[in-house]
């Protein structure tokens, strides 16, 4: 973790880690032992997953010209706002603050959290930009109050929160508002690795969000395919179409 924090975006990867290794002294052999270590630190030790990705993130964030990502808001919240009254808003896992910095600039009291400081501080320079103002806290999904019937919207746009978790849903049900919303626009399948909590298999995730949030009233559910927000890069993320689910629910 600490050589990955001296490292620019482009030279972090095991594949690097590895010849450094080999560098100090290891063999192949023994190189291959201690990465193959690593992917099982990220599955089992939540504090190994969170310090990884927070270190992955901070580094993105800060990194000009990045192409994983577009920055633009996203296309499922920006038609779903159209047609609610602003209000208190909640952004689940904000990032550099794209869909936070568009809702404030266009009415709504929007907090946002995240892991990684680098997001958080540029979204708020962003905000700036527009002459709009958010909230920004620096928490995971587990760290984060999310109240009492304190929301009008709570927005997972790619993200990795536990939106299966039953006790991680019966939390978000309880801070919307009476009539709030709900809107989840993820990858069918996780980008990369396998994301705790959430089905793997074809027969589970089909109706995976369907069967996690039915005590909310469900506006709109897509199971679909198209160009995704998020990617390894600019390439794949443009010219490859992924599957993706899209629900709009709503707290009666």
């Amino acid at each position: 973790m600490e050589w990955s924090k001296a490292q620019p975006a482009d030279r972090s990867g095991l594949q690097e880690y590895r010849a450094k290794l080999i560098q100090d002294g290891l063999t192949e052999a023994q190189a291959d032992e201690r990465i193959a270590i690593i992917p099982k630190l990220y599955r089992e030790y939540p504090a190994f997953r969170t310090e990884a990705a927070t270190l992955g993130f901070n580094r993105l964030y800060r990194t000009p010209g990045q192409t994983r990502f577009t920055t633009e808001p996203n296309a499922f919240l920006v038609s779903t706002v159209k047609t609610l009254k602003p209000g208190k808003a909640l952004d689940v896992a904000m990032g550099q603050g794209r869909n936070a910095v568009y809702l404030a600039a266009n009415g709504w009291d929007v907090t946002g959290f995240d892991i990684a400081e680098e997001g958080l501080k540029i979204a708020a320079e962003n905000a700036a930009k527009f002459g709009a103002r958010i909230t920004t806290v620096k928490a995971d999904f587990e760290e984060f109050d999310y109240g009492k019937e304190r929301w009008d919207l709570i927005y997972f746009v790619y993200t990795d929160a536990p939106i299966v978790d039953p006790e991680y849903v019966a939390r978000i049900c309880r801070a919307l508002k009476p009539g709030g919303m709900l809107l989840i626009d993820r990858p069918f399948r996780s980008l990369t690795d396998p994301e705790p909590g959430w089905p793997e298999t074809e027969q589970d995730k089909v109706n995976a969000l369907l069967k996690a949030w039915s005590g909310l009233h469900i506006v709109f559910c897509e199971d679909t395919t198209g160009i995704a927000d998020w990617q390894q890069t600019e390439a794949s993320r443009l010219e490859k179409k992924h599957r993706m689910v899209r629900l709009l629910a709503r707290k009666l």
